[in-house]
């Protein structure tokens, strides 16, 4: 009986995504960290100037975004 030439090969791929050159990781968790400091920031200000909470859109955008990336 014949025994072919068997040829098994073992690859290791590793890749990390980045953005403009910047860690796509740290985009997105500085990306979360605005958010967080926009959705903050115009609480307070609607709530010293007695403004209606949906005032500003933006509010809406930032709670998608977080909720999108599961925050």
């Amino acid at each position: 009986m014949k025994q072919g030439i068997k040829i098994v090969t073992n690859v290791k791929v590793e890749a990390e995504p980045t953005y403009n050159g910047i860690p796509a990781e740290k985009v997105i968790h500085d990306a979360i960290d605005l958010a967080h400091t926009v959705l903050e920031e115009l609480s307070i200000y609607r709530q010293h100037n007695n403004l209606d909470p949906l005032t500003f859109d933006c509010e809406g955008d930032c709670c998608a975004f977080l909720d999108m990336v599961g925050d």
